[in-house]
């Protein structure tokens, strides 16, 4: 691994400087004093910020970034902006979503929108103050007025009327090389399994007890993983029930249920999750061909996907969302496009494109440390997009992640009438999510001051089973406090 010195007048700029350098040449190491291969330094001179890049196996840069003196002190995006020049300039490359480099950038477009803003100025704005391409700083606008629907307004905001629940069933058959979360494989007899759903029913318990009172609506409820599925028909229909018992779901927008893994799936759990009342249901393929998926550890069987797909949709759910992961093992964008063409002849409502992001806790990361390979470039993007929008998709929510191939986005696509509205409450911010199990964090949200609170739990079963009076206590005296005071 190359590593890279800062040298900064400023310090405080490391975090800054090292997330937008990553975007550009990722996978080095920086540090702000030793020995190092390259040198990244930053001074300020009277009325100009210089900047300077040098690796010992290749070229110089130094640029001198004049600013007006009503600029003092400077933002650190004013700063991230210059760096983005020089970085630019060095590797001779543009980034599409220019000094952006955090999760959220829509709601940086409904903020403007709020704002009463036009499509010009809001351009102008992402493009002049974060470098961002028109292309998607126009995708930014679109998706934002899209979920300006989905979104409760600030009258129902402000007396706390709508809330999510996110309950997580961290476990699964198997673990993917590139699966980031912490989720456990279940044991032959499925003793982790039992003892954690023994557990997670008395936590549904306890939080029904808890927000048990007039002015809650629950607004969407999503059974999340892992790979939820992993319950037996038996399970599904107990924890099913229990929540129907603890909270009431008269108002609920949407129900989704996690179906990731095919081999999970049989008919007696989609019959318990229809009757149940579950509208959206998530089976995520990842790739469509063979022999990406067992390259990355990830079971395949002929036709299986195929056979799910049609039981799925034999019951009537409103929405079938389908997942595809852009970069997966030595895949070509080629390998890519016949995957995506498979699952559109499916007919699923709902399409989610992610890009493989290399994160802390996956095999691939553990092997090979943040080796993220070349993109497949801006044209095959515009294809994604283009096939999609001949098929009736259209993008309605967006989030972005660190270490991803061509730093590039996951967008989730639907159909009219099929997006999911859990996804774009997460992303917005705008609502209370009450989070149930292990891994499951809670987003607490004032109105008043537009900020969100987290509630921390552990990630994984066996220390939510080990510590599980402690952790409920905890996150019930969170969930109290915010709404009883």
């Amino acid at each position: 691994m190359r590593v890279l010195r800062f040298d900064l007048e400023r310090p405080e700029l490391e975090y800054y400087f090292h997330e937008l350098y990553q975007a550009f040449d990722p996978g080095v190491k920086n540090i702000l004093s030793g020995a190092a291969e390259g040198v990244l330094s930053q001074k300020n001179e009277e009325n100009n910020v210089i900047l300077s890049l040098t690796w010992e196996d290749g070229k110089t840069l130094t640029r001198a970034y004049q600013f007006k003196n009503n600029d003092e002190p400077l933002e650190n995006s004013i700063y991230k902006g210059f760096l983005y020049d020089l970085l630019s300039e060095y590797f001779n490359k543009q980034l599409e979503w220019g000094t952006l480099t955090g999760i959220r950038p829509v709601k940086m477009a409904q903020n403007y929108v709020k704002l009463g803003w036009s499509p010009t100025k809001i351009r102008n704005k992402f493009r002049e103050d974060y470098r961002v391409s028109n292309d998607r700083s126009d995708l930014l606008i679109q998706i934002a007025k899209k979920q300006a629907d989905f979104i409760p307004g600030e009258l129902e905001c402000g007396v706390q009327q709508r809330i999510s629940l996110y309950v997580g069933i961290p476990l699964c058959p198997s673990k993917c090389d590139y699966c980031s979360f912490v989720s456990t494989i279940i044991d032959k007899k499925g003793e982790n399994l039992q003892c954690y759903f023994d557990h997670l029913l008395v936590e549904i318990e306890k939080t029904g007890e808890i927000l048990r009172t007039g002015d809650l609506r629950i607004d969407t409820l999503y059974i999340g993983g892992g790979t939820p599925t992993v319950l037996s028909a038996s399970q599904l229909d107990t924890l099913m029930s229990a929540l129907e018992e603890c909270f009431d779901l008269s108002h609920l927008r949407e129900y989704t249920l996690e179906a990731g893994r095919p081999e999970t799936i049989n008919r007696e759990k989609l019959e318990v999750a229809k009757a149940h009342g579950v509208e959206r249901i998530c089976l995520n393929p990842q790739s469509m061909n063979p022999q990406t998926l067992l390259s990355v550890g990830r079971p395949w069987e002929a036709g299986l996907i195929e056979k799910q797909v049609a039981l799925i949709q034999s019951f009537g759910f409103k929405t079938l969302n389908m997942d595809l992961i852009v970069g997966l093992g030595n895949e070509t964008q080629d390998d890519f496009l016949r995957s995506l063409e498979a699952v559109i002849a499916l007919e699923p409502e709902n399409i989610t494109i992610h890009n493989l992001s290399i994160k802390k806790g996956s095999r691939i990361k553990d092997q090979n440390g943040i080796v993220v390979k070349e993109g497949y470039g801006e044209d095959f993007y515009q294809a994604v997009k283009s096939r999609l929008s001949g098929e009736g998709f259209e993008p309605y929510y967006l989030y972005r992640l660190k270490y991803t191939r061509d730093n590039s986005e996951n967008i989730g696509y639907a159909k009219p009438g099929h997006e999911g509205i859990y996804n774009i409450l997460m992303m917005a911010e705008c609502q209370s999510t009450i989070g149930i199990g292990a891994g499951a964090t809670g987003n607490l949200y004032d109105p008043i001051t537009n900020n969100i609170t987290k509630v921390f739990t552990v990630k994984d079963v066996k220390t939510y089973n080990e510590r599980f009076e402690e952790i409920v206590e905890k996150k019930g005296h969170a969930y109290h406090k915010h709404y009883r005071g």
